[in-house]
């Protein structure tokens, strides 16, 4: 199962407006509507992070490549990237006449982190109280006007910024592993057919016998991945109830 990390930086959108607060912003008020900046990418398990750019790259390379990736992947991760991220790389593909990639699933982490209550959701918060090293630290929204001006110095802290946000998502990936309720079994995308039974999150192992799950029909062994130390049960019942009908 290949998984991809992501990350996409946009441009605002520079509109005409008559105030800062509670403002209706009409389409004709638009003077430039958002685009894609950069975006950084890594599969999961290898050490390369591809970044790519409007600055250091064309526009036209960086949709491209981006395309290329998601087609390749079968799940890709992000945090907020199903409202955003890849809604944004969707609107690129269409405007440039790209068909759509592959299919994909999506793995959210943001919607996985809000199984669990914590004051904020936003990465960094999330990131760091599970003992992560967190986002980089920039200058603020001077750092995106700075990029739009072309700046070289703040194209640096701009890309180091979105690589760093890669970095982090993947680590958080692997924390938040045992927890996750959107990621595909990885067995099904194994070419192994011998039949082993393997962990459904991290398609590692071993697998170690812990009781049994229980439904309102059946009785199920359940088991523990000693590699990511999350839950899975087997999928044939050990013992069954048979309901009948009363005539």
């Amino acid at each position: 199962m290949r998984v991809l990390v992501t990350d996409i930086e946009t441009s605002p959108i520079l509109a005409y407006t008559w105030g800062l607060r509670n403002q209706f912003i009409s389409i004709d008020q638009i003077v430039e509507p958002t685009r894609m900046l950069c975006f950084a990418a890594k599969w999961v398990g290898e050490k390369k992070t591809v970044f790519y750019s409007e600055f250091h790259h064309s526009r036209e390379e960086m949709v491209e490549a981006a395309w290329k990736l998601i087609d390749e992947a079968d799940v890709v991760v992000g945090y907020n990237h199903k409202s955003f991220d890849m809604r944004h790389f969707t609107r690129e593909f269409m405007e440039a006449g790209m068909p759509p990639p592959s299919p994909v699933k999506l793995v959210d982490l943001y919607r996985e982190a809000r199984q669990a209550y914590f004051p904020s959701h936003k990465l960094q918060y999330v990131s760091t109280a599970v003992g992560l090293e967190g986002k980089l630290s920039h200058t603020g929204f001077k750092l995106w006007t700075q990029c739009l001006a072309g700046d070289p110095k703040a194209w640096n802290l701009f890309k180091r910024y979105n690589v760093q946000d890669v970095k982090v998502t993947e680590e958080l990936y692997h924390k938040l592993l045992p927890y996750l309720k959107t990621l595909p079994i990885s067995s099904l995308y194994a070419d192994d057919e011998s039949g082993a039974a393997n962990c459904p999150k991290c398609g590692g192992g071993p697998l170690v016998r812990r009781g049994f799950d229980y439904t309102r029909l059946g009785k199920y062994r359940r088991y523990r991945c000693n590699q990511c130390q999350s839950w899975s049960r087997g999928k044939r019942a050990v013992s069954t109830v048979e309901l009948r009908g009363i005539s």
